[in-house]
């Protein structure tokens, strides 16, 4: 039996966390998948830890003709998946955890 992640990775994935933003209209998903943390580091989204093993989302972007990586904590990508059926407060929540902190961070490529 293969390993799966705590939450739904079809339905994490379906979520735009950007949604709404706006970009360059060059700007494009290089690449947007569920894996395992290889390094720690911190969630884009709620500022917390990410551990190495931790099941997290990993999307690179080119927005305004640069590359950037963002990565999200289990935690987040569970809101995201339930997101659909709590109408994101879960997503929210997470977020939240945020305010306070810095901008989001990004991992230029």
């Amino acid at each position: 039996m293969k390993h799966k992640p705590p939450f739904s990775a079809e339905k994490c994935l379906h979520v735009d966390p950007f949604e709404g933003d706006f970009g360059s209209p060059g700007d494009r998903t290089l690449s947007d998948k569920i894996t395992i943390a290889c390094a720690g580091g911190e969630c884009h989204e709620c500022a917390q830890n990410i551990k190495p093993g931790e099941w997290i989302r990993r999307r690179t972007d080119i927005t305004d003709g640069s590359i950037a990586t963002y990565r999200w904590c289990a935690l987040c990508c569970a809101a995201m998946a339930k997101s659909w059926r709590d109408h994101g407060r879960a997503w929210e929540a997470r977020a939240a955890l945020r305010i306070g902190s810095n901008e989001p961070a990004a991992t230029k490529a």
